[in-house]
């Protein structure tokens, strides 16, 4: 596993934060609607999957007895209910058809997935992500009498704000739901200063109840490196101008189609290539196959390349080989691939907006554009690649993995010995 390698590599990696792991507890990690073992960029699989991988391996690592509970999707799930990753276990849990459902209709098995999840012993802290999760999470929470964190991941109105034509708005069922979970949560765990604003804000969370705990990277993947073999590579991504890499699902929010009409805005003789990586997201199918439309419409056929989702190995080789990465996203909670990229040391040119205000440091580790103008990002993506300020942008040392995991477990201890105190 990755976060194996991150774990044997680290300096110091034996060295335990206080206090000793003899004093640590059981730690339930919710994710009803996506297995932290599905693979990131596939379906509703991103960077929350990556999170809970991470992690749930290094604070099992550190000592904690580390549990994931997750919803059972298909036959292998109910005939090997129990998995691990490194030290922590999965557990796939029967609630509703053992098939992937919609998250319209997920709502329906939170009940069953919280009575299948009671059953197994108490955990000394909870913490549920994403809003299907706590719904669940929060009745187990008060039926083991364990403190409750939630983590949401994305935040509906935040998203519902920066909102594509034609996408679909996140419901009230959703954001009433938000609301009263992120309420009645013991501790709120968000990843970057805008969703901490917008919980603060759009649900009346008292400040002092949440805590922003950025993302991290694993540095035995994500550093600066060789290249991936050219020969491995598509002729369309050998040209001297290089490649561009988008990373991530591919639906309207993280902004594919903007990425192809800068794209065919940059003079061909200084035209890179576009490589874009991941499968379409739940229900944008449609958007998937526009942007194949849109690429042969806007004379692109030579110069995009759609890849499947990648491994993390594979994709830090993909960063490393190209000029830089775009996300010109809409709105993004924090940007992981942000990180990694410039843990790789490649530039990254974002949209000026919520999360990548925090994940992308504006002329240092690559440029925020304040826009959505296709010529306002052609011209900036061709500025950005002729700063030599910013080529080999980041590469320095980053927060990892581990980092982010002790800054959880010392908010798990003091919720636990809280409770126990009371």
């Amino acid at each position: 596993m990755t976060i194996c390698r991150e774990a044997c590599r680290a300096p110091g990696h034996h060295r335990l934060e206080e206090p000793p792991a003899s004093e640590r507890g059981a730690i339930a990690l919710v994710s009803l609607h996506t297995s932290p073992l599905d693979q990131a960029g596939v379906g509703d699989a991103g960077g929350m999957n990556v999170y809970l991988r991470s992690v749930a391996g290094w604070l099992a690592h550190d000592g904690w007895k580390v549990d994931i509970y997750t919803r059972a999707t298909g036959p292998q799930d109910i005939k090997q209910p129990q998995r691990d990753i490194g030290l922590a276990k999965v557990h796939y849990l029967k609630a509703g058809p053992a098939r992937p459902l919609g998250k319209a209709d997920l709502t329906a098995v939170t009940e069953e997935f919280a009575q299948a999840m009671a059953n197994f012993p108490p955990a000394s802290v909870i913490h549920s992500h994403y809003w299907l999760s706590g719904l669940a999470g929060l009745t187990v929470a008060a039926v083991w009498g364990a403190p409750h964190v939630q983590s949401l991941h994305t935040v509906a109105t935040m998203k519902n704000r920066d909102l594509a034509a034609g996408d679909t708005p996140e419901n009230a069922t959703r954001i009433s739901a938000e609301k009263r979970l992120a309420r009645q949560a013991d501790a709120v765990v968000a990843v970057s200063r805008a969703e901490r604003a917008a919980i603060v804000a759009d649900y009346g969370v008292d400040p002092a109840a949440v805590r922003v705990i950025s993302p991290g990277v694993d540095p035995a993947v994500f550093h600066p490196g060789p290249p991936p073999d050219p020969a491995s590579l598509p002729q369309a991504l050998r040209r001297p101008t290089g490649y561009l890499l988008m990373a991530g699902r591919i639906q309207p929010i993280k902004g594919q189609d903007l990425a192809l009409q800068a794209l065919a805005r940059i003079p061909r003789p200084v035209r890179p290539a576009l490589l874009i990586t991941g499968a379409p997201g739940q229900g944008h199918l449609e958007y998937a196959a526009m942007l194949r439309s849109l690429a042969g419409e806007l004379g692109l056929l030579d110069d995009a390349v759609f890849f499947g989702p990648q491994d993390p190995p594979r994709l830090a080789a993909l960063m490393r080989g190209a000029r830089a990465t775009l996300l010109p996203s809409r709105s993004e909670t924090f940007g992981l691939v942000a990180i990694e990229s410039a843990a790789c040391g490649r530039p990254v040119i974002g949209s000026d907006t919520t999360g990548l205000r925090d994940s992308v440091t504006d002329g240092v580790t690559g440029r925020l554009i304040a826009s959505r103008d296709p010529q306002t990002w052609a011209d900036g993506i061709v500025q950005t690649l002729g700063d030599e300020r910013l080529d080999g942008a980041g590469g320095g040392p980053a927060r990892t993995w581990r980092q982010v995991a002790q800054a959880l477990s010392g908010l798990y201890l003091r919720l636990a010995r809280h409770e126990a105190a009371r």
